[in-house]
């Protein structure tokens, strides 16, 4: 889809107790200290777990490989340590990985079936479910060929890991990189409690996150701690380097696939060399302006954002925090004004406004035998879904609520043999919801995707309960709306708004307009040590077509519209002494246009087969 957190403790004096030092001593661990640490969930305490702080690095927090795991997927591992210090971590399906903690190395052989959980899985948001609202799940992962093993070699980025009897130990947000899941849930500390998260896609602040006495201390010109400074760095090379998609958009996209992110900023020359000094840098500001100036500018594909920026601005906490937010508010919308990637999907945001020109704020409209149904993004009401499910709420009338409601109030009429679905102000979304959609329209029940770590191209079958009932049954295999189907579209299209109308195309549907602006990767969350977080393209969850296509590229269209100059806009924009460079899409919201259009092309399709 496309998108518009620090630890400073006290000199580690309270983290390292001489009692601590002596009992790792004796044991031939490396010295730490233990602490219990609540975990914060929606607002709320939900448990507890244990972290670590080694001596080497006093502020960094580490955990238990098995204790995360069996907290975040609720799925235990099983250790088997070795007498010259290696180990093995088994999971209930079997698969294993090796651990040589001396040399900073941890060896997957199988990344898939260790990672994610078992199938099937219903009603958690975990592994390879990407959503809570109860009305799809996935059934079936089938992979292609043999899985390439995977080497994570923490020691070239100064990640140190631990291992003992009970566990693997690496630092919370190493962690959490590295254990991530398709339905975004990844964990943040923030100097004082653990938080336990999913991408929130408006970026809004975790209440109360900010106001820790190390995060406050920060905010107000503490500097980093050395070692939180070097965490941070380490896994975002590491993280950047080992799953980030590379869909060939950002400015740094071909020097990150070659060379790993720490050599792409150096030879980025001396801009590279400032944006990594303000990295390393122990001030917090610094550090905000050199990850916003790297995810803005640099990295900007669309689906790339430093969020924890955005974060922070909206916290009321750090709003209070003058000279702060004196030195961060501008950072974003400048770095973006010099990302042609950004200012490409700024001048997208127009269509939307000349849509609304014409078209108003209707979610469905009808024309002669053709029903038009908006369609702006894919994400669920999750909270609604769950009151409607658990019997004490309405039908919700999110983007899948109008599509149904819509489907159904063109079947009450019996002139509508056509539905267009508008998805030319499209962001993308939640594949869970697309795919709902697509099983009560076209029947379509799988996706098809690329794992970039494994090298294996990937299908992925769903199973939705077309009904609603909270049943999946054969039901679910009656529930239909015969109708020709037309998929309307602009370069606006994006991420599941591009993936829509190729499955949609390839299931018989008729896609009009402009092509739309690729999207193929599915969005993963990074961390870092102070708490921050961002998103990026994935290379574990990277989208195709039936054929295993990268699907980048964009949605070819069966019937093009074409654009044409706007005199309005471009008279705006004189008065300024600039070039808009705007086209105007007024054509394609013309109802009697787009009924004629699909009609034709559906009666000439007829007399094809009925000529064959």
């Amino acid at each position: 889809m496309m998108i518009k957190s620090f630890l400073a403790v006290l000199a580690g004096v309270c983290l390292l107790s001489a009692p601590a030092l002596a009992e790792s001593a004796q044991t031939g661990q490396p010295a730490f200290t233990e602490q219990t640490t609540k975990v914060m969930e929606n607002g709320e305490e939900a448990g507890e777990l244990s972290l670590r702080f080694y001596e080497a690095s006093p502020h960094v927090p580490y955990i238990g490989m098995n204790e995360y795991s069996e907290y975040m997927k609720k799925q235990p591992l099983t250790v088997h340590a070795n007498e010259d210090g290696t180990c093995m971590l088994e999971n209930g399906a079997g698969a294993q990985i090796q651990c040589d903690p001396a040399a900073g190395m941890i060896t997957v052989p199988d990344w898939s079936r260790f990672f994610d959980i078992p199938l099937p899985i219903e009603n958690e948001a975990l592994g390879w479910k990407d959503t809570t609202c109860g009305f799809i799940r996935i059934i079936d992962v089938q992979f292609e060929g043999e899985p390439k093993p995977v080497e994570l070699d923490f020691a070239k980025y100064g990640i140190a890991v631990y291992a003992d009897q009970n566990d693997v130990y690496l630092p919370v947000s190493t962690m959490s990189n590295i254990m991530t899941d398709i339905a975004t849930n990844h964990m943040l500390y923030n100097g004082k409690d653990l938080y336990v998260k999913r991408m929130d896609l408006e970026m809004n602040p975790i209440k109360g996150f900010f106001s820790s006495e190390t995060l406050k201390a920060q905010i107000q010109g503490e500097n980093r701690p050395e070692d939180i400074v070097k965490q941070c760095y380490a896994d975002l090379c590491f993280t950047l380097d080992h799953f980030f998609g590379h869909p060939g958009i950002a400015a740094l996209d071909d020097a990150l696939a070659g060379k790993g992110l720490d050599q792409a900023l150096t030879d980025l020359g001396e801009e590279g060399t400032s944006i990594k000094e303000g990295l390393l840098s122990a001030s917090l500001t610094d550090y905000m302006a050199a990850m916003n100036r790297l995810f803005f500018v640099y990295l900007a594909d669309g689906h790339t954002v430093f969020t924890s920026s955005v974060t922070m601005v909206k916290d009321p906490d750090v709003a209070k925090q003058v000279d702060f937010m004196a030195a961060i508010s501008l950072q974003v919308p400048k770095a973006m004004m010099e990302s042609p990637v950004a200012l490409k999907q700024t001048v997208n945001e127009a269509i939307p406004v000349e849509r609304k020109m014409i078209w108003g704020d209707e979610n469905y409209r009808e024309y002669g035998h053709t029903a038009i149904i908006r369609l702006d993004q894919f994400m669920p009401d999750e909270a609604g879904w769950k009151s409607y499910y658990a019997g004490e709420g309405d039908f919700p009338q999110d983007c899948l609520g109008i599509v149904i409601s819509g489907l159904k109030k063109a079947s009450e009429n019996p002139e509508i043999e056509n539905v267009i679905f508008d998805l030319s102000c499209n962001n993308g979304g939640s594949p869970d919801v697309m795919m709902a959609i697509l099983a009560v329209t076209t029947g379509q029940n799988q996706l098809y995707g690329y794992h970039r770590i494994t090298g294996r191209k990937m299908v992925f079958t769903f199973e939705a309960d077309t009904d609603f009932n909270g049943v999946y049954d054969e039901k679910d295999k009656e529930v239909s709306y015969d109708f020709n189907y037309g998929v309307l579209t602009t370069r606006h299209a994006f991420s599941c708004g591009n993936l829509f109308p190729i499955i949609a195309r390839e299931s018989g549907a008729v896609v009009i307009g402009e092509p739309t602006s690729g999207g193929s990767c599915c969005v993963q969350v990074g961390t870092d040590a102070e708490g921050f977080s961002y998103i990026f393209s994935s290379g574990q969850w990277q989208l195709t077509d039936a054929q295993g296509n990268s699907v980048e590229g964009g949605c070819t269209v069966d019937i093009p519209i074409e654009p044409q100059s706007s005199s309005i806009i471009d008279s705006l924009a004189s008065l300024v002494g600039i070039d808009s460079g705007i086209p105007a899409f007024f054509p394609y919201y013309d109802d009697k246009l787009l009924d004629g259009l699909i009609s034709d092309y559906f009666r000439n399709e007829a007399g094809m087969d009925l000529a064959a």
